[in-house]
């Protein structure tokens, strides 16, 4: 993926586009949080309905939710990036946040959210949502222990567990702290 003229937005290079895939990833701005509130619902429906109670599901307000992603981005407290088609369709959505105090021994870039939709995935954009996240840096992610395909796509990207998997007190499902470090862990 290459900076198109330092204009934020990130370009393919060395993929063709497959059809609905992303032409280039931008920042988000406030005006974009109706449409990553939306995706983050439906990611989460299309990935965790019968593995998350359906309670949890079912409480989630979409409402809430653009409420939600409008302040951290408003506020700067995660920098978000959104991926769209040629279309202007919505295609993933990740996230960052820094942490104020080292914490743990954990390097303090944290990726907060990577959601890709089914129509983009085995595109590379996944790949390319993490690269323009985090540029290469150390971090550190949650992953629920139960998402097979996510440990497996973190591992290729040389993110591995540290520590005990944790209960995610929403959802009941254990989750796992993932790092990578350039130096090595």
């Amino acid at each position: 993926m290459t900076d198109a003229g330092g204009d934020g937005r990130w370009h393919r290079a060395s993929r063709p586009a497959a059809p609905g895939a992303a032409t280039h990833i931008r920042r988000a701005g406030v005006g974009d949080a109706d449409a990553v509130g939306r995706f983050q619902v439906r990611a989460w429906e299309q990935t965790y309905r019968g593995i998350v109670p359906d309670a949890f599901l079912d409480a989630r307000s979409v409402r809430s939710g653009i409420d939600r992603w409008a302040e951290r981005i408003r506020s700067g407290v995660r920098q978000v990036l959104v991926a769209e088609s040629s279309d202007g369709s919505l295609l993933g959505v990740a996230s960052t946040t820094r942490a104020s105090s080292v914490q743990e021994d954990l390097p303090d870039l944290e990726l907060a959210t990577l959601y890709v939709d089914p129509v983009a995935h085995g595109t590379g954009l996944a790949s390319d949502l993490l690269e323009a996240a985090t540029g290469g840096e150390d971090a550190h992610l949650l992953v629920f222990s139960v998402n097979l395909g996510a440990r497996r796509f973190y591992r290729r990207h040389g993110f591995v567990p540290v520590g005990a998997p944790q209960l995610d007190p929403g959802t009941g499902l254990d989750e796992e702290r993932w790092v990578r470090r350039s130096s090595g862990l």
